[in-house]
């Protein structure tokens, strides 16, 4: 979706780009090998284009048991990188698992919908900041 050039003006300008794979495919669907191969290539594929090694990887479609499981959880760990991000939504906090890290996704139907989701995600880490 970008060019090498953009992901080299992002990291440049201090956008962290993080891995993904070689082709997004769902990593549970594949032979552990094949995984692994996805998951170093993309990282690999990402350093000769940046210059460094991405830090962060996200699993494609990134639900748990159903996209990814402990396994890939173990070749992201073995590629290099310090976490990962999962499509679940939520708060990280202490002792949240690096390597399942949930996120909210910046978008939705309408920009109400948006307000109210990034509301309601507020709530949560209030709510977990204060527990």
């Amino acid at each position: 979706m970008l060019t090498s050039a953009r992901l080299r003006d992002l990291s440049a300008a201090g956008v962290d780009i993080g891995g993904h794979t070689v082709s997004h495919p769902i990593l549970a669907g594949l032979p552990i090998e094949q995984a692994r191969e996805e998951i170093q290539g993309g990282r690999a594929a990402l350093a000769g284009i940046l210059g460094q090694p991405p830090r962060i990887f996200a699993y494609p479609n990134g639900r748990r048991d159903q996209d990814y499981n402990d396994e890939h959880i173990q070749l992201v760990k073995e590629a290099g990188f310090e976490a990962a991000v999962v499509t679940n939504v939520g708060v990280a906090g202490e002792g949240t698992d690096l390597y399942q890290l949930p996120r909210f996704t910046p978008w939705d139907k309408s920009e109400l919908r948006y307000m109210v989701r990034m509301a309601w995600n507020a709530r949560r880490l209030v709510k977990h900041t204060i527990a």
